[in-house]
């Protein structure tokens, strides 16, 4: 057994090195260490004056004057989005293009550059027939359908510090455009020093903080509007029936109202201008059943008055007894003396100012809805279809069928508020329901159902107004929340053949509702014809009626339908 050693290592160090004593207290400052100059270092410092030098930091120049030739300049704006298209050919109306292409063509310099491109347009179409183009070189590929998405979103909402039901909105008419906003209820028109019920507000769409301006109605504002040529004038129509023009640069308060002599005897439920020379007239549209034209230069009496009466008897004069509350109106300026009118009876009237006889002004009227028609809008790709929207459903109707509309929609869960046409993309249309949602609807894509929804508010939807480019969506609630909606490029701008396509939907529409029309007719004068059959045919019929089979296939597709939406199906 080996023996054990144990190995030490020894450390030592002055105490003077392990640190200074803790004392623990203040002491007074002393020296603790000193270091000698060096003086051989010190014995080369040596003391300089300052020194001046003069530097020139740039080549010499010389100032010369000589006569030019005069340069003439102009500018000249191109949309590079597709060609070289001047600034007043608008890419996506072909009736601009046309009209520019037709313009361009009949100019003397326009053969001469034809001729001068043909001899390359002829070599890349030697180099086509060189090679087999149309050869199909994937058919081992399975097809897939084409995915194209639509996006929905909310970009900025603006409050009322009140919650009160948004009445109405208006864009106004300038380069950075704003929302003018009205706020009213018009069920319970209470006010008070915590709820002023008639303070409105135009907001800046990029500053949702506070209001850029408001201004306050001498009553409850069910309408507003601006004007189409000066940004700072706006129009308010109010609940008892008169409207007051406001001017931004003028303060809060009105610069003039009408009188309540002249005025509608109900409240303005539609407030539009018309297409005039000065673009000062507008018009307006009451429960009271009439329609007053304006001119804000003289707003002492109307223009023009016009009773809403269509139904009456021949005895009976038109006048406002008979006449049908006005709920929503449409003008259009390529149809100056025409505009359409919805009621509170679920009619739309087809109006001409041209007619001489109150017969020819109102020519037609179509029974659109069981409840008032909310919204009534002319389709920007033809003037002969229009959109409503009224109880539950949404119909496209069209000028030319009297009996039925061309296009409708299934019954929705709620109550449809409002409804508008994009801008700029032909086919589609946008739905707002009482039950918080936003529909978008394309009829050249889906015919049965939208093609995309967004559930913006708890509270229930009261208006939605697009801005002219198409990209902005304006929608306001019951609340006092007023969003702003962006959308996907696709939900924008017009495909290249869509409004071909539109117009050919529009005529089979059309001549679908006019065969089945005349077949119904065909029908109803052969039952006259037809002698009536005995009273045994019908219980024979009767008794050959499974009343449990039909119950059953009843609730069968009623629990298809609720599980389709979403919902479950009890029984109790």
């Amino acid at each position: 057994m080996g023996g054990y050693s144990k190995s030490t290592y020894e450390y030592t160090k002055l105490r003077k090195n392990f640190g200074r004593q803790p004392l623990f207290q203040n002491v007074p400052a002393h020296i603790i260490d000193t270091i000698n100059p060096d003086y051989e270092l010190q014995k080369q410092y040596t003391l300089r004056n300052p020194v001046h030098q003069q530097i020139q930091a740039t080549l010499p120049q010389t100032d010369h004057e000589s006569n030019t030739k005069k340069i003439v300049k102009h500018e000249q704006g191109i949309n590079h989005t597709e060609g070289g298209w001047p600034r007043d050919v608008h890419l996506y109306n072909e009736e601009h293009i046309l009209r520019h292409r037709r313009r361009i063509q009949h100019d003397e310099s326009y053969v001469h550059s034809v001729l001068n491109l043909k001899p390359s347009l002829e070599h890349l179409i030697d180099q086509n027939n060189a090679i087999d183009m149309y050869q199909s070189y994937f058919t081992n590929i399975h097809p897939q359908a084409s995915v194209e998405k639509y996006n929905v979103q909310i970009s900025n909402e603006f409050r009322d510090p009140y919650h009160r039901p948004i009445s109405c909105i208006a864009w106004t008419n300038e380069r950075n455009s704003k929302l003018i906003t009205s706020y009213c209820d018009k069920i319970y028109s209470i006010e008070s020093d915590t709820n002023p019920q008639n303070v409105c507000y135009i907001w800046d769409v990029n500053r949702q903080t506070s209001p850029v301006y408001q201004f306050s109605p001498e009553n409850g504002c069910w309408q507003v509007t601006g004007s189409p040529v000066r940004p700072e004038i706006i129009v308010a129509g109010l609940e008892n029936g008169i409207f007051n023009i406001f001017d931004t640069r003028m303060g809060s308060k009105p610069v003039c109202s009408s009188s309540i002599y002249n005025s509608h005897f109900g409240p303005i439920t539609a407030l539009l201008y018309t297409h005039t020379r000065t673009n000062t007239e507008f018009f307006t549209g009451s429960l009271d059943g009439q329609c007053l034209w304006w001119d804000e230069r003289n707003i002492s009496q109307p223009i023009d008055k016009l009773p809403m009466s269509v139904r009456f008897s021949t005895k009976a004069e038109p006048n406002l007894t008979n006449s049908e509350g006005v709920s929503s109106l449409q003008f259009d300026k390529g149809l100056p003396t025409k505009f359409l009118c919805g009621t509170e009876s679920g009619l739309v009237i087809n109006a001409n100012r041209m007619g001489r006889s109150h017969s020819e002004i109102l020519t037609s009227y179509w029974e659109a809805h069981t409840g008032p028609v909310r919204a009534v809008h002319r389709s920007p790709c033809t003037l002969r279809m229009f959109i409503t929207c009224g109880d539950s459903t949404v119909k496209v109707w069209s000028e030319e069928v009297r009996t039925a509309s061309i296009i409708f929609t299934k019954p929705y869960r709620q109550q449809i508020t409002d409804v508008s046409w994009a801008p700029l993309r032909y086919s589609c249309y946008m739905v707002v329901s009482a039950g918080g949602v936003f529909y978008y609807w394309d009829l050249l894509r889906k015919f049965d159902q939208p093609v995309a929804s967004l559930n913006i508010s708890n509270h229930g939807l009261t208006k939605v107004v697009p801005h002219l480019e198409g990209e902005s969506i304006a929608v306001g609630d019951n609340y006092g929340s007023l969003f702003l909606l962006h959308l996907s490029e696709n939900m924008i701008f017009p495909g290249p053949n869509d409004k071909q396509f539109m117009h050919q939907v529009y005529d089979r529409e059309t001549r679908r509702e006019h065969i089945l029309d005349a077949r119904l007719k065909e029908l109803r004068l052969k039952t006259r014809t037809e002698p009536t059959t005995d009273a045994t045919d019908d219980n024979t019929d009767t008794e050959n009626f499974d009343v449990e089979k039909e119950t059953e296939d009843y609730f069968k597709i009623v629990k298809e339908e609720i599980s389709l939406m979403g919902g479950v199906f009890t029984t109790s």
